[in-house]
């Protein structure tokens, strides 16, 4: 510390309590990005996962001593914004993180929350970083936009390959399928990149699609459309506590075959939420997650710790997330510009070891993310990597 920085430290330590001056000295060490997220309503589990794998990276890095920007240390801090799942909320979350606290980034772990969010990040100067899986977030020109999770018009293909080969091997009759599509970005196109890739194999055929609210309660009416085709498959399009809703209402009507859900619901956490007998057999979309890796395994044990509770799938890409945003800070030099945060983001990432061996970040915002098949067996969740595995 330079002589003159001691003696602005002493003065303001000295006048602050007697005058409480100096707290926008203070407030300038702290690197303050924005959290969208669902903290209520029918996503909240999910988005409180979200939140505490981002806390989890934080409490880390600030007991290391927090980020080294420009050979100055900041102290992180998240601030988290209720959109309690819906697209208005999160338009106000987004323009009050920005105007308010200043934030130069904000993540959200939902197409939802980031498509409205697009709208003015770009004037408004801070990076948007989403979980979304909707190829459109990054073909609209947003030079500001990152995704860190798979884009399903890159890894939908191979990914409905390796479901086909896990059904061969454990011999499921799965070949008729029916789509319930959540009514956002990300159910539209993920359920018709599924279609299409479903539709390639040989005798595979699409009986019917239904469309639904996250936030509802009452599915029947969808299902009831759905079943008289007699459907081998249903495929689910977002988190969880709607996913397991309608798990349940579709057993009750006498459905005995398979469920399929995108990679916005965890495996860990359906089976917390419904009998072993009704989730048993469902299949995930889900990265290295669910791998017998140590570092995921620490991570898990980690959070299970602190919360108290199981970690998901979306609490990894919270915490990944929130350390690779940290890191771009500290390659740009900056943490009050957007652009350069943006632009250190590819170094960043190729210096940042992760659970989920995400790579290489390109110019519109999309990076390499293999993902694997899940499977719910025995009231655990495994993971189905290919013909060897």
């Amino acid at each position: 510390m330079s002589k003159s920085s001691r003696v602005r430290t002493i003065l303001c330590l000295s006048l602050g309590l007697i005058f409480g001056v100096c707290s926008a000295s203070r407030a300038a060490d702290t690197f303050k990005f924005g959290v969208v997220t669902p903290l209520s309503g029918g996503a909240a589990d999910y988005g409180i996962a979200f939140q505490n794998g981002i806390k989890l990276a934080v409490e880390e890095i600030n007991k290391a001593g927090g980020a080294n920007v420009g050979g100055k240390n900041y102290t992180i801090e998240p601030v988290f914004c209720d959109d309690e799942f819906k697209p208005d909320k999160a338009v106000n979350c987004g323009k009050e993180l920005s105007a308010q606290y200043k934030v130069r980034a904000v993540m959200t772990p939902s197409s939802l929350a980031a498509f409205p969010i697009m709208g003015f990040n770009q004037q408004e100067g801070f990076v948007l970083m989403a979980t979304s899986q909707t190829p459109k977030f990054t073909q609209m020109g947003n030079s500001l936009v990152v995704r860190f999770v798979n884009n399903t018009d890159r890894t939908m293909g191979p990914w409905v390959e390796l479901v086909e080969q896990y059904l061969q091997k454990t011999n499921k009759q799965a070949k008729k399928a029916a789509i319930m599509e959540v009514n956002t970005e990300l159910g539209k196109s993920w359920a018709d990149n599924f279609t299409k890739a479903w539709l390639k194999a040989q005798g595979n055929s699409m009986i019917g699609k239904a469309s639904y609210d996250a936030n509802a309660t009452d599915f029947y009416p969808q299902l009831s459309t759905l079943l008289p085709g007699q459907p081998d498959v249903i495929v689910l399009t977002t988190v969880c506590q709607p996913s397991a809703i309608v798990i349940k209402q579709a057993r009750e009507l006498g459905f005995k075959g398979v469920f399929i859900n995108s990679g916005a619901c965890s495996g860990e956490e359906l089976i917390k939420l419904l009998p072993a007998e009704q989730v048993e057999g469902t299949l995930f979309e889900v990265g290295a997650w669910g791998l017998p890796e140590k570092t995921i395994d620490d991570f898990k044990k980690t959070y299970a710790e602190k919360f108290k509770v199981g970690p998901q799938f979306v609490s990894g890409l919270g915490y990944e997330g929130a350390r690779w945003l940290v890191k771009a800070t500290e390659v740009a030099g900056a943490v009050d510009d957007g652009a350069k945060i943006r632009a250190a983001m590819p170094a960043a990432l190729a210096g940042l070891k992760n659970m989920f061996n995400m790579s290489n970040l390109d110019a519109k915002g999309d990076v390499d993310f293999p993902m694997y098949v899940g499977v719910i067996s025995g009231g655990k969740l495994s993971v189905y990597s290919g013909a060897g595995h």
